[in-house]
């Protein structure tokens, strides 16, 4: 039988889940936690994974992908968000974050992130989000624009997609 590792196709059940490894994501950053993360539990309470999970994506689009927020012709709008937990992180902790795009479409793009504790290679979570691209002007938000998103968008989001080709990611 196949390491888990070999084993692991990226699929978007909890089982492949679970068999995430930092090398699966293409894109990372570390966070340290506050104390005022942890709830009562002496865990990380749940709403910040979905802070983790909306700041790296942020941090891409920014750094990556030229996004200039409020000022783009269009705007990246939250469609969905999930998120799949499978051990605990907090405070002192410094989390890994690893991001991927799941899924490019047209006016759309489907996202992942896998967050590790820093020196544990077992996934604490993976969460994620699609974003859709809708005409933006002077603050007021439209439909998505018929050619689709902005070029510089796509670009950034179709490097992450050749990357996780080149490791055999599957949909």
């Amino acid at each position: 039988m196949p390491p888990p590792e070999e084993k692991n196709q990226l699929g978007l059940d909890l089982a492949s889940k679970r068999l995430r490894r930092r090398r699966d994501y293409n894109y990372h950053l570390d966070f340290r936690l506050r104390w005022n993360d942890n709830d009562v539990f002496g865990h990380m309470n749940n709403p910040y994974y979905g802070v983790l999970i909306d700041s790296i994506v942020n941090q891409y689009m920014i750094e990556e992908c030229g996004y200039k927020v409020n000022r783009d012709v269009q705007a990246g709008i939250i469609a969905n968000t999930y998120c799949d937990y499978f051990g605990s992180v907090s405070y002192p902790d410094v989390v890994e974050c690893g991001l991927r795009v799941v899924k490019l479409g047209k006016a759309s793009v489907m996202y992942e992130v896998g967050i590790f504790r820093k020196g544990d290679d077992d996934v604490k979570a993976v969460g994620g989000s699609t974003h859709v691209f809708v005409n933006q002007h002077d603050g007021q938000l439209g439909k998505p624009d018929k050619k689709g998103m902005p070029s510089h968008m796509r670009r950034g989001y179709e490097r992450l997609l050749r990357n996780n080709d080149k490791k055999g990611a599957k949909l």
